[in-house]
């Protein structure tokens, strides 16, 4: 028997390299997954791809302030109760520390838009909903720089605003504990996909893994995997914890 068989589970950001693994492994543990994207349909598309069209669900989502995640929670409940949160999307702008400030002020403003702002109404607008049925889970992606600070200068607004999403979730996780509502937040390392290597030739790539403790980077199959076991809520007491995944790479 699978172990989200029967569970709905809301997942920003499916068009990504971590997104799309989390929603194949939600849909392969037997969720219903509704998934989110802003422009890039059709890898939105890919990722939900092995689920049938009765468990599949896609919405364009700006994800761009407060009334944009408000919109979303809206709309992801119109077809059924939602069980799980999984708030991955995420913007990496870059404020250099020294340079133009339009840049700078700039990146800020969509770091705290999208990162800040909207996953944490997101995250509310779904706790009060749990709240009033008496379950649900709530899973945020942060990262590694949000304890530790960026060791890339130039996306420090990234590594602040990741830092304040693990906070609200701790502040959400106490506020709710009582009512079987469970938040969790998991601080990936520098992951094998997505933004850390994007940017990247595969001789660079190589080249980061090799700094790494562990001489790998994090698998996005590992964030997939734990989030999943996250939504099952078979450890309760996690709640309010911040899970590291990094190899060792950084231990607090």
């Amino acid at each position: 028997m699978a172990t989200l068989e029967d569970r709905t589970a809301l997942i920003t950001g499916v068009s990504g390299a971590i997104g799309g693994e989390l929603a194949r492994t939600f849909a392969r543990e037997g969720a219903k997954v509704i998934g989110t994207y802003r422009s890039r349909q059709d890898a939105a598309e890919q990722a939900l791809a092995s689920l049938p069209a009765a468990r599949r669900t896609l919405i364009q989502a700006g994800f761009g302030g407060g009334e944009s995640a408000r919109e979303l929670w809206r709309s992801a409940c119109e077809s059924g109760p939602v069980d799980t949160v999984v708030v991955n999307a995420a913007a990496m702008a870059t404020t250099p520390l020294s340079g133009d400030d339009e840049a700078w002020d700039a990146g800020w403003l969509e770091s705290l838009q999208v990162n800040v702002i909207a996953a944490s109404t997101l995250m509310r607008e779904a706790a009060k909903t749990f709240a009033e049925r008496g379950s649900g889970s709530i899973i945020a992606i942060s990262s590694w720089a949000a304890e530790q600070g960026s060791r890339i200068p130039d996306v420090g607004a990234y590594a602040a605003s990741k830092a304040a999403l693990r906070n609200f979730a701790q502040t959400l996780a106490r506020a709710y504990a009582r009512t079987g509502v469970r938040v969790y937040t998991i601080a990936p390392g520098v992951v094998d996909g997505g933004m850390g290597t994007a940017d990247l030739d595969p001789d660079e790539v190589r080249a980061v893994a090799e700094g790494l403790v562990m001489g790998r980077h994090v698998a996005v199959s590992e964030i997939a995997e734990l989030a999943a076991f996250l939504a099952t809520d078979r450890c309760p007491s996690l709640t309010g914890s911040t899970l590291d995944l990094n190899g060792a790479s950084y231990i607090r």
